[in-house]
């Protein structure tokens, strides 16, 4: 004969771990993968993925490769837009483990950075490629040298768009289970010493100029590991996927 009271237990203890599951949309423990992304969540996460490619291939080619004006052109107004629709499909992914204002205001301030580096490469190009008559060599090479004084001022407000942006999505991911600890608090380190940090104390000049690492390098290379993060979710999610697919036939 069952007793009565363990029976009330056992049933509590069970409606207990089936509201943890369902109530979170995921299995509870470290070892739990995280929650299967909606359909329309998953298109975001192609998205991200697509555009973070094009960003963190494009921005060191503009940087370290010499090329033809048509084709430099073509990178350095891609660069920008690829960079603010990966922000944007990089939030939606987040919001789905925890809504958040600061995911949704990183995706705002680095449409923002997109907009402004998008400005500062036109007006660096459109310097570079001038076909203004010159006046004389003094006073074009003192014109010049101010007008770059707006480029890099362009450059700084960048960095500091891009610094916010990085400091609150890194913020988000380290309870994430999608990215994690390791990732979100490089991005921290990323965004508060390199791109805020370095850009501040050596203002107006670049930090380069005077020793300092390419901040570019930092951010870069985060950046490109989170697109990774997203191609290896991606990868899992098509992996389990196909072991249900397969189970449900076996069964």
């Amino acid at each position: 004969m069952s007793d009565p009271v363990a029976d009330q237990d056992g049933e509590r203890q069970s409606a207990s771990v089936s509201a943890g599951v369902e109530g979170s949309g995921r299995l509870k423990g470290p070892e739990a993968p995280p929650m299967r992304l909606p359909p329309e969540v998953a298109r975001w996460r192609s998205i991200g993925i697509s555009a973070g490619l094009v960003a963190v291939v494009v921005y060191p080619i503009l940087v370290l490769v010499s090329l033809p004006r048509i084709p430099q052109v073509l990178m350095g107004v891609s660069f920008g837009p690829a960079l603010a629709i990966a922000s944007i499909a990089l939030w939606h992914v987040l919001k789905v483990h925890r809504p958040t204002p600061s995911a949704q205001l990183a995706a705002v301030c680095n449409a923002l950075a997109g907009a402004l580096v998008t400005a500062m490469i036109i007006v660096q190009l459109a310097i570079n490629y001038s076909t203004a008559p010159a006046v004389s060599e003094e006073l074009d090479a003192l014109l010049r040298d101010r007008i770059w004084d707006i480029v890099l001022g362009l450059d700084v407000s960048f960095d500091v768009f891009i610094g916010l942006a990085t400091l609150l999505f890194a913020a988000n991911m380290i309870r994430d289970p999608r990215f994690g600890r390791i990732i979100g608090w490089v991005g921290v380190f990323v965004a508060l010493v390199p791109l805020l940090g370095a850009n501040i104390f050596y203002f107006p000049d670049p930090p380069y100029t005077h020793g300092f690492p390419h901040v570019g390098i930092f951010t870069g290379v985060w950046y490109l590991g989170v697109v990774l993060l997203m191609v290896r979710d991606s990868r899992r999610e098509r992996r389990r996927g196909g072991s249900a697919a397969v189970s449900a036939k076996k069964g």
